[in-house]
């Protein structure tokens, strides 16, 4: 695979677990020689068994072009990090979110690999810079964050550490491209990069809304599936893993984050209820291990502004800090959370006054600051960009009057006339003069249109 004058030959994974081995499988999918290193065979043999029976499956439904036994032959497994990184092009490091453990990591491929290998970091919480200064080649060290599960998700952020270059950035964007994923650039070396600051956002204010007794759990999950998010609240923490949730929101508080875990994820992880991992955690399932939908009554008392506004809030930080565009954040939150609309499309809908509103109000229930809004929203306020009902907020909206040759366009204070006879070539008929001219004998009348 060629980037740019770089070429990707060989990769090599560490760490066999859920997200190492499917990014090896993307990997080999894609026609690259992979390495995959982990400490036990039985490891290595569980995951290449996982990697047959998802490439059968992919093979059967026609999503591959060729047979599972041609691309598990692209796919090399090691016991050793010193054997598996001698001579590879790149190293993406997928061992458990334990920080000693991934500094060793990042000491051994950097004392063995080739001094042009670009190590990445699958991370998705320690700072990649952290990780950088355990090595020699801090430039050429940067963030690859797949989601689960990788074969599936198309969401990677890359991520840029604070002395990675521009060249390895650049490289690596389109790498990843290459493989058939869509990269979002994490501009910043910022804990928890995007999706997750915005994720924990959600799950943490809705768990402290039910430990104040102000709402019920079906009431936030009902609240949020309405609104077209894929799972609920403590729908997800379950399906993550809470005791995985709880380490996310309290390694990114450790690192300057300003959220404090709600004591409630510590009180289930104390009993041992983790969620569709231990059979149990905010509701029950078949077995563990075993995911099934919960049934969730669909209910109206939850206020779904209330809920997201502390997403929108740090989306809104993300923005004001450079860490990403407006545009990007959006479509982390598509890609990386499976929302329908990104982010901000939601702030703009709900209302920036409501969202600020919220914000307020959960300030006043919690007494804590970290809801404050974000200065981005109260100068959006002060400018009277409220989202779709002003027709401008983080994006800008028309509303629109269409008549039979013609469409109006609506956004005080201007209106936009469009043809639209594209059947004909928008060519000017005699209907369309006399739409033409009602519009601007109306517009002209109209206060608002200048």
């Amino acid at each position: 695979m060629f980037v740019g004058v770089f070429m990707v030959k060989k990769v090599t994974v560490v760490g066999a677990g859920t997200m190492g081995h499917g990014i090896a499988e993307v990997l080999a999918i894609n026609g690259i020689k992979t390495n995959l290193v982990d400490v036990k065979e039985d490891i290595l043999k569980g995951a290449m068994e996982k990697i047959g029976w998802s490439l059968r499956k992919l093979y059967e439904k026609g999503k591959i072009g060729r047979s599972p036994d041609e691309i598990m032959a692209l796919i090399s497994t090691f016991t050793s990090i010193k054997e598996a990184v001698r001579d590879v092009d790149l190293v993406i490091e997928a061992v458990p979110e334990i920080f000693e453990l991934k500094k060793q990591v990042f000491r051994e491929i950097d004392a063995n690999s080739r001094p042009d290998t670009i190590i990445a970091t699958n991370t998705s919480s320690i700072p990649i810079s952290e990780l950088a200064s355990c090595t020699n080649r801090p430039d050429k060290v940067l963030g690859l964050h797949f989601f689960n599960p990788p074969v599936v998700m198309q969401l990677v952020e890359v991520v840029r550490g604070k002395d990675t270059s521009d060249e390895i950035v650049k490289q690596m964007i389109e790498f990843v491209r290459g493989i058939g994923k869509r990269p979002v650039l994490v501009r910043k070396d910022i804990p928890g990069f995007i999706v997750n600051r915005i994720m924990i956002r959600l799950l943490n204010t809705a768990c402290i809304l039910v430990k104040r007794g102000i709402y019920s759990i079906e009431e936030v999950d009902s609240a949020l599936r309405k609104i077209g998010l894929p799972m609920g609240a403590f729908e997800l923490s379950d399906y993550i893993g809470i005791d995985v949730l709880y380490f996310i929101i309290d390694s990114v508080r450790s690192r300057g984050m300003a959220i404090e875990p709600c004591q409630v994820f510590k009180e289930m992880m104390d009993k041992g209820k983790l969620g569709v991992k231990s059979g149990e955690g905010f509701y029950k399932y078949p077995s563990p291990g075993t995911y099934k939908k919960p049934d969730i009554t669909a209910l109206d008392r939850a206020d779904p502004a209330l809920l997201i506004s502390p997403a929108v809030n740090e989306a809104s930080y993300l923005l004001r800090e450079g860490i990403s565009s407006l545009q990007e954040i959006n479509e982390a939150t598509i890609l990386g959370l499976g929302y329908p609309k990104g982010i901000f499309q939601y702030a703009d809908e709900m209302g920036i006054d409501t969202i600020v509103n919220s914000l307020k109000k959960l300030n006043e229930i919690t007494g804590s600051t970290e809801f404050s809004p974000d200065p981005i929203l109260l100068r959006m306020l002060e400018l009277g960009r409220t989202g779709t009902k002003s027709g401008f907020g983080f994006h800008e909206y028309f509303q629109e009057n269409q008549m039979e040759t013609i469409k109006i366009l609506y956004r005080p204070p201007v209106a936009v006339i469009q043809l639209n006879r594209p059947e004909k070539l928008n060519s000017i008929s005699r209907k369309m003069l006399d739409e033409i001219k009602k519009a601007l004998i109306d517009l002209s009348s109209d206060e608002n249109i200048r």
